[in-house]
Protein backbone atom coordinates (compact mmCIF):
# COMPACT_ATOMS: atom_id res chain seq x y z
CA UNK A 1 0.00 0.00 0.00
CA UNK A 2 2.70 2.49 0.95
CA UNK A 3 4.45 2.08 -2.40
CA UNK A 4 1.21 2.64 -4.28
CA UNK A 5 0.37 5.80 -2.34
CA UNK A 6 3.90 7.21 -2.59
CA UNK A 7 3.92 6.68 -6.36
CA UNK A 8 0.56 8.45 -6.58
CA UNK A 9 1.89 11.38 -4.55
CA UNK A 10 4.96 11.61 -6.77
CA UNK A 11 2.72 11.76 -9.86
CA UNK A 12 0.64 14.48 -8.20
CA UNK A 13 3.78 16.45 -7.33
CA UNK A 14 5.06 16.26 -10.93
CA UNK A 15 1.69 17.37 -12.36
CA UNK A 16 1.49 20.34 -10.00
CA UNK A 17 5.05 21.36 -10.85
CA UNK A 18 4.20 21.15 -14.56
CA UNK A 19 1.05 23.26 -14.00
CA UNK A 20 3.08 25.98 -12.25
CA UNK A 21 5.72 25.91 -14.99
CA UNK A 22 3.05 26.15 -17.71
CA UNK A 23 1.38 29.10 -15.97
CA UNK A 24 4.71 30.90 -15.70
CA UNK A 25 5.43 30.39 -19.41
CA UNK A 26 1.99 30.86 -20.98
CA UNK A 27 0.11 33.26 -18.69
CA UNK A 28 2.51 35.47 -16.79
CA UNK A 29 6.03 35.06 -15.47
CA UNK A 30 5.58 35.80 -11.78
CA UNK A 31 8.66 37.00 -9.98
CA UNK A 32 7.16 38.03 -6.63
CA UNK A 33 8.84 35.75 -4.06
CA UNK A 34 5.81 35.62 -1.74
CA UNK A 35 3.42 34.63 -4.53
CA UNK A 36 5.87 32.04 -5.85
CA UNK A 37 6.28 30.68 -2.34
CA UNK A 38 2.50 30.49 -1.95
CA UNK A 39 2.23 28.38 -5.12
CA UNK A 40 4.66 25.79 -3.83
CA UNK A 41 3.24 25.82 -0.32
CA UNK A 42 -0.17 25.19 -1.87
CA UNK A 43 1.26 22.26 -3.80
CA UNK A 44 2.79 20.83 -0.63
CA UNK A 45 -0.57 21.22 1.14
CA UNK A 46 -2.35 19.31 -1.67
CA UNK A 47 0.16 16.48 -1.34
CA UNK A 48 0.02 16.39 2.45
CA UNK A 49 -3.77 16.20 2.42
CA UNK A 50 -3.38 12.86 0.63
CA UNK A 51 -1.10 11.48 3.35
CA UNK A 52 -3.35 11.70 6.41
CA UNK A 53 -5.93 9.16 7.54
CA UNK A 54 -9.59 10.05 7.57
CA UNK A 55 -11.38 9.82 10.90
CA UNK A 56 -8.45 10.97 13.06
CA UNK A 57 -9.46 14.64 13.21
CA UNK A 58 -6.28 15.65 11.38
CA UNK A 59 -5.92 18.67 9.13
CA UNK A 60 -3.28 20.62 7.22
CA UNK A 61 -2.94 24.28 8.20
CA UNK A 62 -0.39 27.10 8.22
CA UNK A 63 0.19 29.65 10.95
CA UNK A 64 2.06 29.52 14.25
CA UNK A 65 2.63 27.13 17.12
CA UNK A 66 2.28 28.20 20.74
CA UNK A 67 3.22 26.56 24.03
CA UNK A 68 1.73 26.76 27.52
CA UNK A 69 3.89 29.81 28.34
CA UNK A 70 2.50 31.60 25.25
CA UNK A 71 5.82 31.45 23.43
CA UNK A 72 5.30 31.27 19.67
CA UNK A 73 7.17 29.74 16.75
CA UNK A 74 7.99 31.60 13.57
CA UNK A 75 5.37 31.37 10.84
CA UNK A 76 4.97 27.73 9.77
CA UNK A 77 4.47 26.96 6.08
CA UNK A 78 2.46 23.78 6.72
CA UNK A 79 1.70 21.64 9.74
CA UNK A 80 -0.36 18.53 10.39
CA UNK A 81 -2.45 19.15 13.47
CA UNK A 82 -5.01 17.29 15.53
CA UNK A 83 -8.19 18.73 17.02
CA UNK A 84 -9.41 22.31 17.17
CA UNK A 85 -7.16 25.37 17.00
CA UNK A 86 -7.72 29.11 16.90
CA UNK A 87 -8.08 30.77 13.51
CA UNK A 88 -6.41 34.17 13.25
CA UNK A 89 -9.24 36.62 12.40
CA UNK A 90 -9.70 37.49 8.70
CA UNK A 91 -6.91 35.09 7.57
CA UNK A 92 -6.42 31.45 6.65
CA UNK A 93 -3.76 31.16 9.34
CA UNK A 94 -4.15 29.19 12.56
CA UNK A 95 -2.66 29.06 16.05
CA UNK A 96 -2.19 25.57 17.49
CA UNK A 97 -0.79 24.40 20.80
CA UNK A 98 2.38 22.36 20.27
CA UNK A 99 0.79 19.34 21.97
CA UNK A 100 -1.62 19.13 19.01
CA UNK A 101 1.03 19.28 16.29
CA UNK A 102 1.98 16.00 14.58
CA UNK A 103 4.41 17.37 11.98
CA UNK A 104 5.89 20.72 10.92
CA UNK A 105 6.95 21.44 7.32
CA UNK A 106 9.26 24.10 5.97
CA UNK A 107 8.57 24.34 2.21
CA UNK A 108 11.26 25.55 -0.21
CA UNK A 109 10.97 25.93 -3.97
CA UNK A 110 14.77 25.76 -4.29
CA UNK A 111 16.66 24.02 -1.51
CA UNK A 112 20.26 25.22 -1.63
CA UNK A 113 22.68 26.00 1.19
CA UNK A 114 21.05 29.27 2.30
CA UNK A 115 17.58 27.66 2.23
CA UNK A 116 18.86 24.65 4.16
CA UNK A 117 20.33 26.91 6.85
CA UNK A 118 17.11 28.96 7.03
CA UNK A 119 14.98 25.81 7.34
CA UNK A 120 17.24 24.32 10.00
CA UNK A 121 17.13 27.47 12.13
CA UNK A 122 13.34 27.66 11.89
CA UNK A 123 13.06 24.04 12.99
CA UNK A 124 15.26 24.84 16.01
CA UNK A 125 12.59 27.25 17.20
CA UNK A 126 10.17 24.31 17.42
CA UNK A 127 12.62 22.66 19.83
CA UNK A 128 12.86 25.89 21.82
CA UNK A 129 9.13 26.13 22.52
CA UNK A 130 8.50 22.44 23.13
CA UNK A 131 6.79 21.64 26.44
CA UNK A 132 7.88 18.42 28.19
CA UNK A 133 4.88 16.11 28.37
CA UNK A 134 4.03 12.72 29.80
CA UNK A 135 4.03 10.00 27.18
CA UNK A 136 0.92 8.03 26.42
CA UNK A 137 1.09 4.23 26.59
CA UNK A 138 1.34 4.06 22.80
CA UNK A 139 4.12 6.66 22.69
CA UNK A 140 6.03 4.75 25.37
CA UNK A 141 5.80 1.66 23.16
CA UNK A 142 7.50 3.61 20.34
CA UNK A 143 10.21 4.92 22.69
CA UNK A 144 10.76 1.46 24.15
CA UNK A 145 11.11 -0.17 20.73
CA UNK A 146 13.61 2.51 19.66
CA UNK A 147 15.69 2.32 22.82
CA UNK A 148 15.85 -1.48 22.87
CA UNK A 149 16.94 -1.48 19.24
CA UNK A 150 19.60 1.15 19.92
CA UNK A 151 21.17 -0.24 23.08
CA UNK A 152 20.17 -3.91 23.26
CA UNK A 153 18.70 -3.64 26.75
CA UNK A 154 15.40 -2.91 28.40
CA UNK A 155 14.50 0.72 29.16
CA UNK A 156 15.80 1.67 32.64
CA UNK A 157 13.67 3.54 35.15
CA UNK A 158 14.00 7.26 34.53
CA UNK A 159 15.36 7.80 38.05
CA UNK A 160 18.19 5.34 37.41
CA UNK A 161 19.38 6.56 34.00
CA UNK A 162 22.31 8.55 35.47
CA UNK A 163 23.84 5.25 36.60
CA UNK A 164 24.56 4.30 32.99
CA UNK A 165 27.31 5.37 30.61
CA UNK A 166 27.16 8.76 28.93
CA UNK A 167 26.35 7.32 25.51
CA UNK A 168 23.35 5.38 26.88
CA UNK A 169 22.17 8.42 28.86
CA UNK A 170 22.34 10.69 25.83
CA UNK A 171 20.58 8.35 23.44
CA UNK A 172 17.93 7.75 26.12
CA UNK A 173 17.17 11.47 26.41
CA UNK A 174 17.41 12.04 22.66
CA UNK A 175 15.02 9.21 21.75
CA UNK A 176 12.65 10.29 24.52
CA UNK A 177 12.36 13.75 22.97
CA UNK A 178 12.13 12.36 19.44
CA UNK A 179 9.12 10.29 20.51
CA UNK A 180 7.02 13.14 21.85
CA UNK A 181 8.10 16.04 19.64
CA UNK A 182 6.44 16.85 16.30
CA UNK A 183 8.13 15.57 13.18
CA UNK A 184 10.21 18.33 11.56
CA UNK A 185 10.42 18.05 7.78
CA UNK A 186 12.11 20.21 5.13
CA UNK A 187 10.11 19.84 1.90
CA UNK A 188 12.14 20.97 -1.12
CA UNK A 189 10.99 20.92 -4.74
CA UNK A 190 14.22 21.81 -6.54
CA UNK A 191 17.73 22.71 -5.46
CA UNK A 192 20.52 20.20 -4.81
CA UNK A 193 20.75 18.14 -8.00
CA UNK A 194 21.43 14.78 -6.36
CA UNK A 195 21.94 12.93 -3.09
CA UNK A 196 25.71 13.50 -3.07
CA UNK A 197 25.26 17.28 -3.24
CA UNK A 198 22.55 17.28 -0.58
CA UNK A 199 24.80 15.30 1.76
CA UNK A 200 27.73 17.63 1.13
CA UNK A 201 25.55 20.69 1.70
CA UNK A 202 24.45 19.43 5.12
CA UNK A 203 27.98 18.40 6.14
CA UNK A 204 29.31 21.82 5.12
CA UNK A 205 26.68 23.51 7.30
CA UNK A 206 27.44 21.18 10.20
CA UNK A 207 31.19 21.83 9.98
CA UNK A 208 30.56 25.57 10.22
CA UNK A 209 28.77 25.11 13.54
CA UNK A 210 30.46 22.16 15.26
CA UNK A 211 33.80 22.67 16.99
CA UNK A 212 36.13 20.66 19.21
CA UNK A 213 36.57 23.72 21.46
CA UNK A 214 33.96 23.22 24.22
CA UNK A 215 34.09 26.92 25.11
CA UNK A 216 33.06 27.83 21.55
CA UNK A 217 30.35 25.16 21.19
CA UNK A 218 27.09 26.30 19.59
CA UNK A 219 23.79 24.95 20.92
CA UNK A 220 21.34 23.27 18.59
CA UNK A 221 23.57 20.84 16.71
CA UNK A 222 23.02 17.62 18.59
CA UNK A 223 21.19 14.77 16.79
CA UNK A 224 17.93 15.72 18.48
CA UNK A 225 18.02 19.07 16.67
CA UNK A 226 18.34 17.57 13.19
CA UNK A 227 15.16 17.65 11.07
CA UNK A 228 13.41 14.28 10.87
CA UNK A 229 13.58 14.41 7.07
CA UNK A 230 15.13 16.74 4.50
CA UNK A 231 14.36 16.15 0.85
CA UNK A 232 14.48 17.70 -2.58
CA UNK A 233 14.09 16.25 -6.08
CA UNK A 234 14.85 12.54 -5.59
CA UNK A 235 17.22 12.85 -2.63
CA UNK A 236 16.60 12.59 1.11
CA UNK A 237 18.36 12.79 4.45
CA UNK A 238 16.58 10.71 7.09
CA UNK A 239 17.03 10.55 10.83
CA UNK A 240 17.51 7.11 12.40
CA UNK A 241 15.45 7.51 15.56
CA UNK A 242 12.97 4.63 15.49
CA UNK A 243 10.45 6.53 13.34
CA UNK A 244 10.64 4.08 11.60
CA UNK A 245 14.37 3.42 11.07
CA UNK A 246 15.80 1.65 14.11
CA UNK A 247 18.93 3.13 15.72
CA UNK A 248 21.78 0.93 16.92
CA UNK A 249 24.83 1.80 19.01
CA UNK A 250 28.00 -0.03 18.04
CA UNK A 251 30.52 -1.29 20.58
CA UNK A 252 32.29 2.10 20.53
CA UNK A 253 29.10 4.05 21.26
CA UNK A 254 28.59 5.40 17.73
CA UNK A 255 25.08 5.75 16.33
CA UNK A 256 24.26 6.11 12.62
CA UNK A 257 22.09 9.14 13.28
CA UNK A 258 21.50 10.27 9.68
CA UNK A 259 21.20 8.21 6.53
CA UNK A 260 20.43 9.14 2.94
CA UNK A 261 18.37 7.86 0.03
CA UNK A 262 17.95 8.43 -3.70
CA UNK A 263 14.53 6.78 -3.68
CA UNK A 264 11.16 8.61 -3.95
CA UNK A 265 11.25 11.09 -1.02
CA UNK A 266 7.48 10.92 -0.62
CA UNK A 267 7.85 7.23 0.22
CA UNK A 268 10.03 8.22 3.19
CA UNK A 269 7.59 10.98 4.13
CA UNK A 270 4.81 8.40 4.35
CA UNK A 271 7.00 6.01 6.33
CA UNK A 272 7.85 8.47 9.08
CA UNK A 273 4.40 10.06 9.21
CA UNK A 274 2.48 6.79 9.20
CA UNK A 275 4.84 5.29 11.79
CA UNK A 276 4.20 8.27 14.07
CA UNK A 277 0.43 8.01 13.59
CA UNK A 278 0.30 4.21 13.82
CA UNK A 279 1.98 4.22 17.24
CA UNK A 280 0.07 7.27 18.48
CA UNK A 281 -3.34 5.88 17.52
CA UNK A 282 -2.68 2.13 17.63
CA UNK A 283 -3.22 1.70 13.88
CA UNK A 284 -2.44 -1.74 12.41
CA UNK A 285 0.90 -2.12 10.64
CA UNK A 286 -1.09 -3.52 7.67
CA UNK A 287 -1.08 0.04 6.29
CA UNK A 288 2.55 -0.56 5.26
CA UNK A 289 1.69 -3.59 3.15
CA UNK A 290 3.66 -6.84 3.18
CA UNK A 291 6.81 -4.92 4.20
CA UNK A 292 9.23 -7.75 3.29
CA UNK A 293 11.42 -5.50 1.19
CA UNK A 294 13.32 -2.56 2.61
CA UNK A 295 14.70 0.34 0.63
CA UNK A 296 18.46 0.51 0.29
CA UNK A 297 19.79 3.45 2.31
CA UNK A 298 23.29 4.95 2.28
CA UNK A 299 25.09 5.49 5.58
CA UNK A 300 25.85 9.16 6.10
CA UNK A 301 26.54 10.60 9.57
CA UNK A 302 27.59 8.80 12.74
CA UNK A 303 27.39 10.38 16.16
CA UNK A 304 28.75 9.62 19.60
CA UNK A 305 28.15 11.28 22.95
CA UNK A 306 31.42 12.45 24.45
CA UNK A 307 32.69 14.32 27.53
CA UNK A 308 35.36 17.02 27.29
CA UNK A 309 36.43 19.30 30.12
CA UNK A 310 33.43 18.12 32.10
CA UNK A 311 30.94 19.04 29.36
CA UNK A 312 28.84 16.60 27.35
CA UNK A 313 28.64 17.01 23.60
CA UNK A 314 28.46 15.06 20.35
CA UNK A 315 31.22 13.81 18.09
CA UNK A 316 30.42 13.26 14.40
CA UNK A 317 32.00 11.27 11.60
CA UNK A 318 31.08 11.36 7.91
CA UNK A 319 30.76 8.22 5.78
CA UNK A 320 31.62 8.61 2.10
CA UNK A 321 29.30 7.24 -0.58
CA UNK A 322 30.39 3.96 -2.18
CA UNK A 323 32.05 4.12 -5.60
CA UNK A 324 29.52 1.65 -7.05
CA UNK A 325 26.52 3.74 -6.00
CA UNK A 326 24.58 3.12 -9.20
CA UNK A 327 25.00 -0.65 -8.86
CA UNK A 328 23.25 -0.97 -5.51
CA UNK A 329 19.70 -2.38 -5.59
CA UNK A 330 16.83 -0.03 -4.85
CA UNK A 331 15.32 -2.62 -2.51
CA UNK A 332 16.79 -5.46 -0.52
CA UNK A 333 14.87 -8.42 0.90
CA UNK A 334 14.16 -8.31 4.63
CA UNK A 335 15.27 -11.34 6.62
CA UNK A 336 15.08 -12.15 10.34
CA UNK A 337 18.16 -12.92 12.37
CA UNK A 338 19.73 -16.33 11.72
CA UNK A 339 20.58 -18.28 14.89
CA UNK A 340 22.95 -21.04 15.78
CA UNK A 341 21.41 -24.19 17.23
CA UNK A 342 22.39 -23.13 20.76
CA UNK A 343 20.94 -19.65 20.28
CA UNK A 344 17.75 -21.16 18.90
CA UNK A 345 17.31 -23.39 21.95
CA UNK A 346 17.81 -20.45 24.30
CA UNK A 347 15.48 -18.08 22.43
CA UNK A 348 12.81 -20.78 22.06
CA UNK A 349 12.96 -21.37 25.82
CA UNK A 350 12.61 -17.65 26.54
CA UNK A 351 9.59 -17.48 24.21
CA UNK A 352 7.86 -19.93 26.55
CA UNK A 353 9.31 -19.26 29.99
CA UNK A 354 10.19 -15.52 29.88
CA UNK A 355 13.57 -15.76 31.65
CA UNK A 356 16.61 -17.94 32.34
CA UNK A 357 19.25 -17.16 34.94
CA UNK A 358 22.86 -17.32 33.81
CA UNK A 359 23.77 -19.02 37.11
CA UNK A 360 21.26 -21.82 36.53
CA UNK A 361 22.30 -25.37 35.74
CA UNK A 362 20.18 -25.25 32.57
CA UNK A 363 22.13 -22.32 31.14
CA UNK A 364 25.49 -23.79 32.08
CA UNK A 365 24.51 -27.15 30.59
CA UNK A 366 23.71 -25.32 27.33
CA UNK A 367 27.14 -23.68 27.31
CA UNK A 368 28.88 -26.98 28.04
CA UNK A 369 26.88 -28.88 25.42
CA UNK A 370 27.89 -26.49 22.63
CA UNK A 371 31.34 -25.63 24.00
CA UNK A 372 30.48 -21.91 24.37
CA UNK A 373 31.23 -19.27 26.95
CA UNK A 374 28.67 -16.84 28.29
CA UNK A 375 30.10 -13.72 26.63
CA UNK A 376 30.13 -15.41 23.23
CA UNK A 377 26.48 -16.43 23.09
CA UNK A 378 25.12 -13.36 24.88
CA UNK A 379 27.23 -11.00 22.78
CA UNK A 380 25.83 -12.55 19.63
CA UNK A 381 22.20 -12.41 20.81
CA UNK A 382 22.60 -8.83 22.04
CA UNK A 383 24.04 -7.78 18.67
CA UNK A 384 20.97 -9.33 17.05
CA UNK A 385 18.78 -7.33 19.48
CA UNK A 386 17.01 -10.47 20.71
CA UNK A 387 18.16 -11.06 24.31
CA UNK A 388 19.55 -8.97 27.19
CA UNK A 389 20.72 -9.73 30.72
CA UNK A 390 19.18 -7.75 33.58
CA UNK A 391 20.76 -6.79 36.90
CA UNK A 392 19.67 -10.12 38.45
CA UNK A 393 21.52 -12.13 35.78
CA UNK A 394 18.22 -13.12 34.20
CA UNK A 395 18.13 -13.41 30.42
CA UNK A 396 15.03 -11.86 28.85
CA UNK A 397 13.77 -11.19 25.34
CA UNK A 398 14.03 -7.75 23.74
CA UNK A 399 10.93 -8.46 21.67
CA UNK A 400 7.25 -8.23 22.54
CA UNK A 401 6.08 -11.16 20.42
CA UNK A 402 9.13 -13.22 19.53
CA UNK A 403 8.76 -15.95 16.91
CA UNK A 404 11.24 -18.67 15.98
CA UNK A 405 11.25 -20.40 12.61
CA UNK A 406 13.12 -23.36 11.18
CA UNK A 407 13.51 -22.99 7.43
CA UNK A 408 15.68 -25.01 5.04
CA UNK A 409 17.57 -26.47 7.98
CA UNK A 410 18.40 -23.07 9.47
CA UNK A 411 17.07 -21.33 12.58
CA UNK A 412 15.65 -17.80 12.65
CA UNK A 413 14.03 -15.50 15.21
CA UNK A 414 12.55 -12.01 15.29
CA UNK A 415 9.79 -9.66 16.40
CA UNK A 416 6.38 -10.73 15.13
CA UNK A 417 4.03 -8.15 16.63
CA UNK A 418 3.76 -6.59 13.18
CA UNK A 419 3.29 -10.03 11.59
CA UNK A 420 6.50 -9.72 9.59
CA UNK A 421 8.04 -13.01 10.79
CA UNK A 422 4.89 -14.90 9.91
CA UNK A 423 4.69 -13.28 6.45
CA UNK A 424 8.35 -14.09 5.82
CA UNK A 425 7.95 -17.72 6.87
CA UNK A 426 4.90 -18.20 4.62
CA UNK A 427 6.62 -16.54 1.66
Amino acid sequence: MINTVSDMLLDLKKKEEEAIDKFQKEVVNLNHPTIIGDMYEGTAEKILNKTIFKGLDLKIVSGQIINKDRKKSAQVDCMIVEGEGNQIPNTNEWIYDISQVIAVFEVKKNLHKADLVDSYNKMLKINDIFDPVDMTENEYSLFRDSFRSAVGMEVPDHKDIDQYSVDIQMIYHTLLMETVMPLRIVFGFYGYKDMKNLREGFVSFLKENVTEDVDQAVKGFGPGSFPSLIFTRSSSLLKINGIPYKPSLDKNGFWDVYTSSNHNPLFHLLEILWTKLSYKHGISSDIFGEDLQIENLYRFLRSKATVRDGKIGWEYSYIELPDDLDLDPLYIDWEPEELSEAEHLLVAWLCREESMNTKSSMFNDLLKRYNLDENEILGSLKAKRLVYKDNNNDLRLLTDQCATVTKNGKFYAGENKDGKMEKWAVK
